[in-house]
């Protein structure tokens, strides 16, 4: 079936999920059948981003790497203080303020159209900077969430997921859309590095409308 690889738009994929009555059913003969899950990867990177992705594949979310990107994208003209604002930030991982709420993950969405439709990903890339954007911007007075958009460019990345390394509440959110008539995007939570041989294609877009303002917030 598709070689293997399960693509949610798929009509044959749709009618092998719509065979089952049970959900453990399912999750069983779902990782029997399939060995990839095609997902996709939204975000914005700059050009050092992107050759880091081509090389060495998608990497965990992690303070450190977190802090890495925000140094490289709001530095602005080579400022020490913004350098040592953003250096305190990462010192500390508070839960309660959530500040690295994409740590230890990387974020993947079932189907591409949805990644259009829910834009944040592709107009910011990582989601555990805009606090830090919104921190930024309070103290030093500069469009802080515009710095990181403008900084890079917007991409969709296609990527085969293996399932062996699904956990199976990111098998059972598949069979809760088609069976359960849940109308939401379904996204699938990956926990360790994803190698550059799983990734299929990288697709620069256009930037996203702002339809909501995110931006300016």
């Amino acid at each position: 079936m598709n070689e293997g690889k399960f693509v949610i738009e798929n009509q044959d994929c749709e009618k092998f999920v719509s065979s089952f009555q049970d959900i453990e059913d399912f999750r069983i003969a779902f990782r029997k059948n399939f060995e990839y899950i095609v997902a996709f990867h939204a975000t914005n990177l700059s050009n050092e981003e992107l050759q880091c992705v081509e090389k060495e594949g998608l990497k965990v979310a992690s303070k450190e790497l977190l802090e890495k990107k925000a140094i490289h994208r709001f530095i602005v003209n080579k400022s020490k203080e913004i350098e040592e604002d953003i250096k305190e930030w990462f010192i500390t991982d508070d839960l309660c303020e959530n500040k690295f709420y994409t740590k230890g993950e990387i974020n993947f969405g079932l189907s591409k159209d949805d990644l259009f439709e829910h834009y944040h990903y592709l107009l910011f890339g990582a989601e555990s900077l805009l606090p830090l954007a919104d921190y930024l911007k309070k103290k030093h007075r500069k469009p802080f969430r515009q710095i990181l958009v403008d900084s890079g460019l917007h991409y969709i990345i296609e990527v085969l997921i293996p399932v062996v390394k699904t956990d199976d509440e990111w098998i059972d959110s598949i069979y809760d859309f088609f069976y359960r008539d849940y109308y939401f995007p379904v996204y699938l939570g990956y926990y360790t590095d994803l190698s550059n041989e799983n990734i299929v294609k990288i697709e620069k877009v256009e930037r996203p409308i702002d339809l909501q303002g995110l931006i300016s917030i």
